[in-house]
This record gives structure tokens, C-alpha cells and sequence, in this order.
């Protein structure tokens, strides 16, 4: 399952939105999460990966990825043990 939560235009509740999405991640225990946030500037990227690497969120997920090409996306990948 891949999940996708686009950030552009920039929302102003974004962090309770990619709170929601890794939530929603765990417990459909996807694969990979993609979060779009497109040309915005860079205290946007900032902010997403600011999140990412809180303490509470980091144990959620085993790995994220950046693309700066073109439109700017960050994957966030989880490892589920079966």
C-alpha cells in the first residue's frame, strides 16, 4: 500500500497532516508514504523533515528518502515484520 499527502500549496495545519498520515501508515501498515511538497520554499522541506525526525515519530518508520528533482517529494519507508 503507498499512501500520498500532497503539501503544496502549503497547508497551515501541516504537521497534524502528516501526523495523520503516518498514523494512518502504521496502522494499514503500508509500505511507503509520499509526501509532495512540490515548489515550495525551503522552510517547508524544513519543517517535513523536522517532523520526521522527532523521537516519537523516528520509531514509526525505518527509512525516508529525498528527491529534489523537479517537484520535491520526501518517501517515507516502513518495515513490517510478518
Amino acid at each position: 500500500m503507498r499512501l500520498k499527502l500532497n503539501v503544496y500549496p502549503v497547508i497551515p495545519d501541516m504537521e497534524e497532516k502528516l501526523a495523520e498520515i503516518i498514523q494512518k501508515a502504521v496502522d494499514n501498515r503500508a509500505r511507503i508514504v509520499e509526501i509532495a511538497y512540490g515548489e515550495a520554499a525551503d522552510n517547508v522541506k524544513k519543517r517535513i523533515l523536522s517532523f520526521l525526525n522527532k523521537k516519537e515519530i523516528r520509531k514509526l518508520y525505518s527509512r525516508f528518502e529525498k528527491t529534489d528533482k523537479g517537484w520535491g517529494r520526501i518517501y517515507v519507508h516502513f518495515r513490517w515484520e510478518d
